[in-house]
């Protein structure tokens, strides 16, 4: 299985991403999308032979059509560019604009032929969601509402998409490896004392260490993050 880990070229457009959708008042499915999209991308075209940055934005744009909540073109390239270039202004509509504009429709277009114009998408979002929930009935109540355990394991699953594990594991077992590493690190104690099976095996048909391997990709992006900088 090729390497789901972060690259500092990856991990830098990934990153992009995450900040326009939050400046673009996207939903988190839809930066998700995004960064789904522009794996993909990567993995079918490779990267040194297209501008990152026109993939971001073609990603973005087309990411918030499925998701149905389209922007303007515009508002994606201008976002794209102060994001990139902090001190600069809102773009001019001038030549080096229109050309823009064409290159991001132009890598829409190679986006699409990348994804065999197959837009459907599984996130791990409602798997989690439900699997939170059916685990905060097992749990204590008490200790339930005093652990991070769900804030945690949005964040965790918010992060996963800088790496590739979206491209290699399937969305229940990203959302069960992301709570069963938030329940390590909030040190919750999940009663199955009467239980014949592990708490997270009617979650996933994953073994315990392939979940274990999509933790440990999680964990080593931090790592790898504090590196660069």
């Amino acid at each position: 299985m090729a390497s789901c880990r972060a690259s500092r070229q990856s991990l830098t457009f990934t990153k992009l991403i995450a900040e326009c959708g939050i400046k673009l008042k996207l939903e988190e499915e839809a930066v998700a999308t995004a960064t789904v999209f522009y794996h993909k991308f990567c993995s079918v075209m490779g990267k040194e032979d297209y501008e990152q940055e026109l993939v971001v934005m073609a990603a973005i744009n087309l990411a918030s059509k499925v998701q149905e909540v389209p922007m303007k073109l515009s508002d994606v390239i201008n976002t794209c560019h102060r994001c990139l270039k902090k001190d600069s202004k809102v773009l001019e509509v001038d030549d080096f604009y229109w050309k823009l504009k064409d290159s991001v429709a132009r890598y829409e277009l190679l986006l699409l032929r990348a994804l065999k114009f197959d837009l459907s998408i599984q996130l791990p979002h409602k798997y989690l969601l439900h699997l939170l929930l059916a685990l905060s009935r097992w749990v204590d109540e008490t200790a339930w509402k005093k652990s991070c355990v769900t804030t945690i394991a949005w964040a965790l699953l918010q992060d996963s998409f800088h790496t590739q594990v979206c491209l290699h594991s399937s969305p229940s077992s990203v959302a069960t490896a992301v709570i069963l590493l938030a329940v390590k690190c909030c040190k919750l104690t999940v009663p199955c004392s009467k239980a014949t099976r592990n708490w997270w095996e009617p979650f996933t048909p994953e073994s315990i260490e392939r979940l274990q391997e999509i933790c440990y990709e999680i964990m080593d992006l931090y790592d790898y993050d504090l590196a660069l900088r």
